[in-house]
């Protein structure tokens, strides 16, 4: 089979073109859905949707043109472009949900039958008596034991143990099967071998098995057949990210536990010691209240192997033998090593247990195969180096000692000038800086003479005798050089830092400030700086000036922050402005010099103390050529490292990409693929404000049927009309400034932090203007929130570009147990609405939701891709992923095959994700990736030339290909279905169960009356359409409520009540109504939570004179009622006139 395409050459062309540009062509046919976004072509629609779906409801289509026209953007598509149309491999299914499944559990097999049957056994019981040999020794539960070259089991559960002082290389191992014991000893441990590299073999590369263990990744880069370009078989599964998954908690989250765990501990402490049952009894009741109002604690726990196994199975774990490996030498671990095996088998044992406990509960929590088997591939990630690393780490070292020498020999330089003033305290006590040193401390300490009659001296142990304290402080010891960096807090001093030409100074209450003589404080009036109140200030000369008054400096996390740093990279900008100045042009080298190292700074621990193994290493080979000196570094991911699922590692996933000005920042271009290999790879486009975006649209059932949607989808950046344009107008800043709202917004983050970011691209707005640009930010997005029980049961938002999509958002966040759309992947228990109080961590529910069903998209674009690497014999191995981005390493001459199995990955994902919102269809303009990269090295964009200061060499450009370039290359690109697979996928042999779709269980809002209330803007709009609602509800026959789906689920439930005696408490989703309704009648849930107060008429219509919704003359509140005998709760209805 060989690419086929399809170009039109006009924008709204129907009839059936052939393309004279390309051989191979097919007829093609150009699709628009029903408010001009262009969907995929009539060919490649009929191979990614082939059952036939009914049309978008006329009606909905009318409302989102409506919604569209009202924010100006109906009509606005984008030029059309070519169809592009092409052969693509066949679904394997009828639908992208049986599809997945099938790829989904054919990439998981074997692995997902190990695993299940790995949580059914129980471990042997570890080995009395350890051998004391190098490499594997077996343990036979018989208590007999032989060597091996390897434990080639297909059930493992794994640990190493590194004397991480020394070296990253593994010193022992230990591992069980659910047949025996094995241990590892490295060579080097035992005087065999000088040579620390000693790397742990697994076994056969072709036999597929499971490798459990705590943070497995770290264990997983001391194994040998890892570092190799072929990719084993093993499937690292890691206990900490199943933990997560299930029962990890969010980051506000976690301040709280940890002060629950402090005071569990310390009452476990006290009443162990004093052994009493009863102090024990009163400690649980007293430190333990508060643990009652926060049920979600008893629901988590942090990460570590020790807590984790407290939590799943109450097991207490002594950590302390871990530190020998950080203080003893090899001689000390050699005479603890049977204790040390010890402790290392009894980790391995534990993390046996908490698997049983926590896979099954994962299996629950996320339930699609998809979720499973992409977790072996974001397990086995690998990135190859040459011997240009070393010499990457050498200069970037240099530059950094370079630049940082220079302008700490300058500042020592303004240091000894400074003290040649200390014996003229009239001179230092005039200079607004100086004078904010401490100068005490000059005199020396004499000591009598040794002998009768000598001369006093100097007394011993005096640190810088005759100097000002301030000097002194600059010492750690009398002999220690001397610490004075552009982070010290003496150098703004020493610099003579001024802001608007007014000294900076120092206050421990608010920091780096400046001080304005009284008469001058009105030219501040009106600008973003803090007036500093010095009651409470401990600096006596600050607290009691009466001539001056002192400002705060601004600080990019608002007025509450203080600076601690004028000379951090942030304050660049004021000093190129010339607000932030100095007597010395120093300050701005210092300035500079701190921006540009910043980044090495932070990272260079980190990024130096990577675990780099070279080819010729590991194989003991003689050979010089290039492919010898190719090294690999294994990054230490956590697959599943947050509660979103996202992958975590600290080097890697948080690098950044090469910048002119700091040093070390070409990182990422310092992994090279080896010789005969190439990255191939793509970023999604706008991938998470697309899924958000979809939300919206799926309730008008059809792409760009909301605002956000047709703006991420047909909005221009040269027409203004895409969604960060828009952004920018509002908030007067560039439009990629912009993208940074746009983002936070979209993962829940309010009007607070839109006017924190704005201060920080316009400093020179006030708190009040930041304040109200933001509010009209959010006004416009967001839109106005709205209380209307009648329409929804959930307050909602109203006329903003935005608001459906929140309105689904905070839907699906407020869930009893939350999924994702697409794969229905369950969020951790400790943020389930049932232990948590409702409307918390809603932010973090929100961002949940978002940032899942990426890890979703990146799951089905794995899976996708293996089926398509093995279905079509590519050579190619997933090399990384960073959140949208993905980069396999593919053998040259397979690059673009590689390419075009993206670009077919890419669609059928984007198809899954509209398919089960309930669009039947895709828009072409993001059914492709916009560009795929080969490239030699690892880098964002393939033309970045990545010079830095350390890297002054331009790396040579690799190859963007779009979707029409790549099919342009012909039978290079082409996955050609008479290919016989080397092992080939037979996803034909599972059964595929349908299931019902997310979405589909989800209140019913695609109700007209409901759209048309978070379409308007106006209140007497609004009001009009509760009229007609409330007159719907009244006529005979079916009743037309907004909430009608909603409440047929809740009446499949038998209550009872006892009317008189209501209790206010939270409404559960699943209670019926009983009462009657009247055209004068509205419906309320109770917004209270309470359970202990008890309802009567007055007390009832006491609340309701401030709750009542008063745009409506009459009011139901529906209310939560206690049976008094089998305490079942049920629905009961108080009448109040609220007009």
């Amino acid at each position: 089979m060989l690419a086929k395409i399809a170009l039109a050459t006009h924008p709204q062309a129907t009839a059936i073109i052939t393309s004279a540009v390309l051989l191979f062509a097919v007829p093609a046919t150009a699709r628009f859905n029903e408010i001009g976004v262009q969907q995929l072509s009539d060919h490649v629609f009929s191979q990614v949707f082939p059952v036939k779906s009914e049309p978008p409801n006329p009606e909905l289509v009318a409302l989102s043109k409506e919604h569209l026209s009202r924010h100006d953007l109906l009509g606005k598509s984008q030029d059309a472009t070519e169809p592009v149309a092409f052969d693509m491999p066949p679904l394997q299914g009828q639908t992208l949900d049986e599809h997945f499944f099938k790829l989904g559990m054919d990439a998981s097999e074997p692995y997902i039958t190990y695993a299940k049957d790995y949580i059914k056994v129980n471990s042997p019981s570890i080995p009395r008596k350890w051998i004391k040999r190098s490499g594997w020794t077996k343990y036979h539960s018989d208590g007999s034991w032989e060597a091996v070259d390897a434990p080639n089991e297909s059930m493992l559960t794994f640990d190493t143990e590194v004397m991480w002082k020394e070296h990253s290389f593994a010193v022992m191992a230990c591992a069980v099967s659910p047949t025996a014991w094995y241990a590892w000893l490295s060579p080097w441990l035992l005087g065999e071998s000088d040579n620390h590299i000693q790397l742990i073999p697994l076994g056969d590369i072709s036999q597929p098995r499971i490798v459990v263990g705590h943070n497995i990744g770290y264990d997983r880069a001391r194994v040998l057949e890892e570092y190799d370009m072929k990719q084993t078989r093993n499937f690292f599964l890691d206990t900490m990210s199943l933990h997560v998954a299930v029962n990890g908690m969010c980051s506000q989250q976690r301040p709280t536990w940890m002060r629950h765990k402090k005071n569990r501990d310390l009452r476990d402490k006290i009443a162990n010691e004093n052994n009493s049952v009863e102090l024990a009894a009163l400690l649980e009741s007293k430190m333990l209240s508060d643990e009652e109002e926060e049920l979600w604690v008893g629901r988590s726990s942090v990460n570590s192997l020790r807590d984790v196994a407290k939590f799943h199975c109450d097991v207490t774990i002594d950590k302390a033998q871990r530190d020998d490996f950080g203080e003893l030498s090899r001689e000390g671990i050699l005479e603890k090593l049977d204790e040390l095996l010890d402790y290392c088998a009894a980790d391995v044992a534990i993390t046996h247990r908490v698997y049983k406990k926590v896979f099954p509960n994962f299996l629950e929590v996320c339930p699609h195969p998809v979720s499973f088997g992409a977790l072996r591939h974001l397990s086995s990630v690998i990135l190859p180096v040459n011997q240009t690393w070393k010499d990457y780490l050498t200069n970037a070292e240099a530059t950094y000692h370079q630049r940082l020498d220079d302008v700490q020999r300058k500042l020592v330089e303004l240091c000894d000038e400074a003290l040649k003033v200390k014996d003229q305290p009239d001179v230092y006590m005039d200079d607004p800086w100086l004078r904010q040193l401490d100068w005490s401390g000059q005199e020396i300490k004499m000591a009598k003479g040794k002998k009768k009659g000598d001369p006093p001296r100097p007394a011993a142990r005096q640190k810088k005798p005759g100097m000002p304290k301030w000097y002194k402080d600059l010492f750690a010891t009398n002999t220690s050089d001397i610490n004075l960096t552009v982070r010290s807090r003496t150098a703004p001093i020493l610099l003579k830092l001024s802001w608007d030409g007014y000294p900076l100074t120092w206050s421990d209450k608010y920091g780096w400030t400046f001080k304005v003589p009284r008469d001058q404080v009105k030219k501040f009036e009106n600008q973003p700086v803090v007036l500093c109140d010095m009651t409470e200030e401990k600096i006596a000369e600050l607290r009691d000036d009466r001539r001056h008054v002192y400002f705060k400096l601004p600080h990019k996390d608002g007025p509450q922050a203080r600076c601690v740093n004028p000379l951090a990279k942030g304050y660049m900008q004021y000093f190129e402005r010339g607000t932030l100045s100095s007597q010395y042009a120093l300050a701005k080298e210092a300035l500079e010099m701190n921006a540009s190292c910043s980044y090495w700074i932070s990272a260079r621990d980190r990024i130096m103390g990577q675990m780099v193994v070279y080819k010729d290493e590991v194989q003991k080979s003689a050979s010089n050529n290039a492919e010898s000196r190719t090294g690999f570094i294994l990054p230490q991911v956590i697959p599943m490292g947050t509660i979103t699922r996202r992958a975590v590692e600290n080097t890697w996933l948080t690098a950044s990409n090469a910048k002119e000005n700091r040093v070390g920042s070409e990182l990422k271009a310092m992994i090279k693929a080896p010789p005969g290999y190439v990255f191939v790879g793509a970023d999604v486009d706008s991938q998470e404000l697309w899924i958000a975006s979809l939300i919206g649209d799926a309730q008008f059932q059809i792409h760009g049927g909301n605002a956000i949607g047709f703006m991420t989808l047909e909005g221009s950046k040269a027409a203004g009309t895409d969604m960060h344009s828009r952004t920018a107008k509002i908030l007067g800043i560039s439009r990629n400034d912009a993208k940074v709202f746009n983002y936070g917004r979209i993962y829940g983050a309010g009007v607070k932090f839109a006017a924190s970011l704005l201060r920080q691209f316009n400093p020179s707005m006030s708190e009040k203007q930041t304040q109200e640009v933001a509010t009209k930010l959010y006004q416009e997005t967001k839109g106005a929130r709205t209380t209307r029980r009648i329409l929804s049961d959930s307050p909602f938002w109203r006329g903003g570009t935005e608001s459906f999509v929140f309105n689904k958002l905070e839907e699906f966040a407020d869930q009893e147990r939350p999924r994702t759309p697409t794969l229905g992947a369950g969020i951790t228990e400790a943020l389930m609405r049932r232990f948590i109080n409702r409307g918390s961590f809603m932010t973090s529910r929100i961002n949940w939701a978002i940032q899942s069903s990426g890890v979703d998209y990146l799951h089905l674009l794995i899976i996708a891709m293996d089926y398509l690497i093995r279905r079509f014999n590519i050579a190619a191995r997933l090399a990384i992923t960073v959140h949208d981005e993905i980069r396999y390493l593919v053998k040259d001459e397979d690059k673009y095959r590689a390419a075009l199995a993206l670009q077919v990955a890419n669609v059928w994902t984007r198809a899954m994700f509209s398919q089960q919102v309930g669009i039947n269809d895709l828009p072409q303009s993001c059914a492709y990736f916009s560009a795929v990269d080969i490239d030699h090295v690892l880098r964002k964009e393939v033309d970045m030339d990545c010079v830095t200061p350390s890297h002054p060499h331009k790396i040579p450009h690799g190859e963007s290909l779009d979707i029409v370039q790549l099919l342009e290359k012909n039978e290079a690109a082409c996955l050609d279905p008479s290919i016989v697979p080397n092992s080939p996928p037979s996803p034909q042999d599972y059964t595929y169960i349908p299931r019902e779709s997310v979405m589909s269980t989800l209140q019913s809002t695609n109700n007209p009356a409901f759209i048309r209330a978070q379409i308007t803007k106006d209140d007497k709009e609004l009001r009009e359409i509760i009229k007609e609602v409330t007159k719907a509800k009244s006529a005979p026959g079916p009743s037309s409520n907004a909430r009608s789906q909603s409440d047929r689920a809740k009446s499949a439930n038998s209550y009872t009540a006892q009317p008189q005696k209501a209790i206010l408490v939270d409404v559960g989703s699943a209670a019926p109504r009983t009462s009657s309704r009247s055209s004068s009648t509205r419906t309320f849930n109770a917004p209270y939570k309470t359970n202990t107060q008890e309802l009567t008429k007055n007390s009832a219509d006491s609340i309701l004179e401030t709750e009542a919704d008063t745009t409506d003359p009459f009011v139901e509140y529906v209310y939560l009622g206690k049976d008094a005998t089998d305490g079942i709760f049920a629905w009961i209805s108080i009448r109040v006139n609220a007009a």
